[in-house]
């Protein structure tokens, strides 16, 4: 699916908000606006990651092509009070996929006398190298035009993507390119020892030759405004080295390299092997396909492991995250190699029973903070036997011992404060118990002020149901294996019992929650009777502990309060606490983070849940109409084919938060998986309905 978007000409900011992701196996990234105005600190051209983080390097181009004598630029950036340059007014359209992203400028004219400039950006595959393709649009106007001059002037930021730069704290050491290097001249400049160098080298178009000359400078205060929405500091310094002149003609386009190394190979080599190597498609529709090379994003090497950033541009690897993903990341997929190889490398962390929350890779050590990691990794592996049960082999002989590790952890206690108390148990009903007032152990774990904004300590509802689910699928396996299964294991028929008589509320209050489940309980205080998406897990798991008309009326109240066409609101309307925008500082986010706001990823749970309880096809027919706009609508806003990682609660349910978020987009494909396996009428009666619509991202 590419996208196609012109925007809008008659405003600097019209479409700021829209923003374009080019992505390597590696880790690296090259992102923007559709305007061509970088507005947060994580926008630039080359991002580089590395064992100890991922660094900024080369902000932007300043970029200006003469022609007839008049300077056109095609670059903007916000300086106080003003856009500068203003590229933005020449842009006549900007296409892309998932392996480049093409700014098209209308210099002058119209129709046949028309002057197009295109600049076309790759990141290589498995380098950290950024090509800038410019080519005049080969028509008789160019034609006759001849040779026009282009100039280039890099503006670097050589910092951590988290921070910014400035003139009186950073220092460049900028060195020329060599005689050796006289096909490509250029230079390399290095930020600090900690970072990787950048080397940027120009070709000589056709009989031309191109040149930098060195004449370093400042560019003071270029601001980011979605970073002073967000309440973070928001103006930086660029610096700018010099210049690269050449000449640009029809027929003879010119490429800029930016790579951790000087070019071994013709750039224009390199964009062959780009789009040679495109991955092969897995799937035969688009949207599948689509979603399927989206999550590539999330599958990068760094310091030689496997690893899986949680969304872009700013998030780590996450433990839970990784292994909510998974199954729609590697499993179903065609990723079953690289699905094994990070539950491998997962379970080689695992601590006392705990699967790390923070994984570490460029954040330092691994933090074992989070109580729900593990059972999520029982379930990816669940979901992997399930998928694929010849792979039973490497579960026994790779997961199991795993299993059993943090069954026997949870089920003894874990996780001791400073006093020596366990904030991980099984109590002698088998329920699950995690953390205290202080406490964030779930998914749900913003805290403002030191505490958490939702409390849920005590018994968690989904903490419940995929604990039990964990001791089924135990046991399930240790008879397959002729082992012992885990003595825990015994607990199951208690479990059951005191899962539905803890969790299920009171009639008067089953009247006020829509007949759903508590979120949580907890033996010496009030029952947690918000309505929150965390219930549906409890259908959702493979082995549900709850009776059949039970999680009919969980579908059946999550639908009412939380379904929106986005994913799961994280609180009811209803609700006193419900939050309808996250916007504004950390803190007001922070508090709205998990009171209202959408995410899209327990979509897919909610669709299994509406699977298992369906009478009639019309029922998942409905959940899938519901929800067409997170896979229509959406690919065209924020970052252009992605998934973000949150919405508004209120409408029109305003994007948020990471541009792509590895769950978000993990779930969204499984989730139609489930509904294509399910029933393969409604899956191509829905399918019509998106090619009828024609969805090219415009």
């Amino acid at each position: 699916m590419e996208y196609h978007i012109r925007p809008d000409a008659s405003h600097p900011t019209s479409d700021m908000s829209r923003e374009w992701l080019l992505t390597n196996s590696l880790g690296d990234y090259s992102s923007g606006t559709v305007q061509g105005c970088n507005t947060r600190r994580y926008h630039g051209l080359l991002a580089v990651q590395t064992p100890s983080g991922r660094y900024m390097l080369l902000s932007s181009l300043e970029d200006s092509i003469s022609v007839n004598g008049r300077v056109i630029p095609l670059s903007s950036r916000m300086h106080p009070g003003v856009v500068y340059p203003e590229g933005w007014r020449f842009i006549k359209e900007v296409t892309g996929d998932h392996d480049k992203v093409t700014f098209a400028f209308r210099l002058s004219g119209e129709g046949e006398e028309e002057l197009t400039l295109y600049r076309t950006l790759i990141l290589c595959r498995d380098s950290s190298r950024l090509i800038v393709r410019y080519a005049l649009a080969d028509t008789p106007a160019a034609r006759e035009l001849g040779p026009v001059r282009l100039v280039l002037r890099p503006l670097l930021n050589g910092r951590n993507i988290n921070h910014l730069s400035s003139a009186t704290s950073s220092a460049f050491s900028i060195h020329s390119l060599g005689i050796e290097y006289a096909d490509y001249p250029g230079f390399f400049f290095q930020a600090g020892k900690d970072m990787p160098p950048l080397y940027m080298q120009i070709s000589h178009p056709g009989l031309h030759r191109s040149s930098f000359a060195s004449a370093p400078d400042w560019y003071f205060k270029v601001l980011y405004p979605v970073e002073k929405e967000r309440g973070y500091d928001f103006s930086e310094d660029l610096f700018m080295p010099g210049e690269f002149t050449t000449n640009l003609e029809a027929g003879y386009p010119v490429w800029f390299s930016a790579g951790t190394s000087a070019l071994s190979y013709a750039p224009e080599t390199l964009w062959e092997r780009h789009t040679a190597t495109a991955p092969k498609p897995v799937f035969k529709e688009e949207i599948l396909e689509h979603l399927r090379r989206e999550n590539d994003r999330f599958l990068i090497t760094t310091g030689g492991e496997a690893v899986v950033p949680a969304g872009y541009h700013w998030f780590g690897p996450w433990g839970r995250d990784t292994l909510i993903a998974l199954p729609g990341l590697t499993f179903l997929s065609g990723r079953l190699k690289e699905g094994k190889a990070i539950l491998r490398q997962i379970g080689g962390t695992v601590k006392n029973g705990l699967v790390p929350n923070l994984i570490g890779a460029g954040n330092g050590e691994p933090a074992f903070n989070s109580a729900d990691a593990s059972l999520w990794y029982m379930l990816a592996v669940h979901r992997l036997a399930l998928a694929f049960p010849k792979e039973m082999p490497f579960i026994k002989r790779t997961c199991w011992p795993v299993m059993k590790n943090i069954i026997g952890h949870f089920a003894a206690g874990t996780m001791p404060d400073e006093n020596g108390t366990m904030l991980v148990y099984a109590d002698d009903e088998g329920l699950l118990h995690t953390g205290n007032a202080a406490t964030q152990l779930t998914w749900m774990d913003a805290s403002t002020d030191g505490l958490p904004v939702t409390p849920r300590h005590g018994c968690a509802v989904e903490l419940n149901a995929l604990w039990f689910d964990a001791l089924t699928f135990a046991r399930e396996l240790a008879e397959s294996f002729g082992e012992m299964p885990p003595a825990a294991t015994a607990l199951l028929p208690r479990l059951k019992k005191a899962f539905s008589r803890v969790f299920r509320p009171s009639e008067e209050d089953a009247a006020l929650m829509g007949g759903g489940l508590y979120d949580t309980w907890h033996p010496e205080e009030e029952p947690g009777r918000h309505i929150r998406p965390n219930q549906i897990f409890a259908v959702a798991v493979p082995n549900s502990p709850l009776p059949q008309k039970m999680q009919a009326a969980v579908v059946k109240c999550v639908r009412e309060h939380l379904l929106t066409p986005f994913g799961l609101r994280t609180l009811s309307p209803s609700d006193a606490d419900y939050q309808p925008v996250c916007r504004g500082t950390q803190k007001e986010r922070d508090k709205a983070y998990h009171q209202g706001t959408v995410w899209p990823w327990p979509a897919g749970a909610y669709m299994d849940a509406v699977i298992k309880t369906a009478r009639t096809p019309k029922s998942v027919r409905d959940a899938l109409n519901m929800l067409t706009p997170l896979f229509t609508s959406h690919l065209e806003e924020a970052g252009l084919g992605s998934m973000s990682e949150i919405f508004d609660g209120q409408e029109p349910h305003t994007p948020g938060g990471c541009i792509a978020q590895a769950w978000s987009s993990a779930e969204a494909l499984r989730l139609l998986l489930l509904v294509k396996q399910y029933n393969t009428e409604e899956w191509k009666r829905w399918l019509e309905t998106l090619q009828k619509n024609d969805r090219d991202i415009r």
